[in-house]
């Protein structure tokens, strides 16, 4: 379920225009991500509610605490790195119809081992997974 939720993400995101996305699942190592800006999605938490049954499906709810850190490189500006974040990602993730987004904290670090600045936005997630029954 963990991946199916950043499958998703990414997936919106790249459906929205935004290319330079990947997983934290991924095994693409930085060096060989964009040099430019690139965004990586990423769980913080996870919470799965108790299922509810019908005849064919479980659908079971759920809350998870989704992080995308936005890169970029470290001479770039602050302000251009929050302007890419807020009108390319920020948008899409609380547009989503079959997700409840909200953006809980927003944090601007660098980091020395990458050697970028990198924007860690922390979004709050809930939804409801639909899993087909078996037939027995």
């Amino acid at each position: 379920m963990i991946r199916n939720i950043i499958e998703s993400l990414v997936t919106e995101l790249r459906n929205s225009g935004v290319t330079e996305i990947y997983s934290a699942f991924d095994a693409i190592p930085v060096s060989r991500k964009s040099s430019g800006f690139f965004t990586v999605a990423d769980i913080g938490g996870f919470e799965c509610g108790r299922p509810i049954y019908s005849q064919y499906t479980v659908f079971m709810p759920f809350k998870s605490e989704v992080l995308l850190s936005v890169t970029a490189p470290e001479d770039s500006r602050l302000d251009r790195l929050y302007s890419y974040f807020g009108s390319d990602i920020e948008p899409v993730l609380l547009s989503l119809s079959d997700l409840d987004c909200r953006l809980s904290k927003v944090t601007v670090k660098h980091d020395s081992n990458i050697r970028r600045l990198v924007l860690t936005a922390s979004f709050s997630v809930c939804g409801v997974e639909r899993i087909e029954r078996s037939g027995e």
